[in-house]
């Protein structure tokens, strides 16, 4: 089996992600059997802080459509999107075969399963807001505590944080603890960023509540629908929210947009 990790991290073009993306791979292969072959990939053209910028993410997000149809074609099973605003998901479920597997989405039903609410630590403001719209799109607002729980950082203060992780975490834990006491029994940290930064120090449980582990939830989940879809279990891709058009009207509908928007 053969899953593909799409960072939304300019990860294989930027030498500041190099540790950000080795960390994401030893997370990765850490819960996939042995014998799943995994790709972590970024994009080429990152653009900083991108939540912030509806319009700014409309034109980044097409790198991670073109890598989805990249995986499809060389014969991956299952394409992981690890950026937690689940970027063109659903687009990407309504082109591909394989499954497509939102990192906010899986960790947020894993979230109801491991406890009763769920809060998000995250590192800015505009975060706060998608995660509430994506909290409503997937049907577990009510288990949501949307409260402001944020740690103040760049994605890229982050990512370097990963060499000295110490006094980052502390900040992250004082607001998980923060989240735990308004009555959170899983916290989810949240840019794929700060899992990352969470599981490079260890920081599985904070006052006995569960600190989620997306990147693993989200890969993981991933070679299970892949192993189903071997099974037979898998959406229409004639009816439905992931219907898909045919090959002919695709192909045909792609040449004429390829040009423009740099579709490989």
């Amino acid at each position: 089996m053969k899953i593909w990790y799409q960072s939304a991290s300019a990860y294989g073009y930027e030498p500041v992600w190099d540790e950000y993306g080795r960390t994401l791979e030893e997370q990765c292969r850490k819960v996939l059997h042995p014998d799943t072959e995994l790709k972590v990939a970024g994009i080429e053209v990152m653009v900083r802080d991108v939540e912030n910028w509806k319009a700014l993410q409309y034109f980044q997000n097409a790198q991670v459509l073109n890598n989805m149809r990249r995986a499809e074609r060389e014969g991956f099973d299952a394409v992981v999107v690890g950026c937690t605003l689940d970027t063109v998901v659903q687009e990407g479920r309504s082109l591909l075969n394989i499954p497509v597997v939102g990192i906010s989405e899986a960790s947020y039903h894993v979230a109801m399963m491991m406890g009763r609410m769920f809060a998000i630590v995250t590192s800015s403001s505009a975060f706060c807001e998608v995660y509430a719209e994506l909290a409503e799109r997937y049907g577990v607002a009510g288990r949501y505590l949307a409260r402001p729980y944020i740690v103040g950082a760049s994605e890229e203060e982050i990512a370097l944080a990963l060499k000295d992780p110490g006094p980052l975490a502390e900040r992250m834990r004082a607001e998980i603890e923060r989240a735990v006491d308004d009555g959170a029994s899983v916290v989810i940290p949240a840019p794929g960023f700060l899992t990352t930064l969470a599981y490079r120090v260890g920081m599985t449980r904070v006052r006995d509540a569960l600190v989620l582990d997306t990147v693993s939830v989200a890969v993981k989940m991933g070679e299970m629908l892949a192993g189903l879809r071997r099974a037979g279990v898998e959406p229409s891709r004639r009816i439905g929210s992931y219907a898909r058009p045919d090959d002919a009207f695709a192909d045909a509908a792609l040449a004429r947009l390829r040009e423009r928007f740099r579709i490989e």
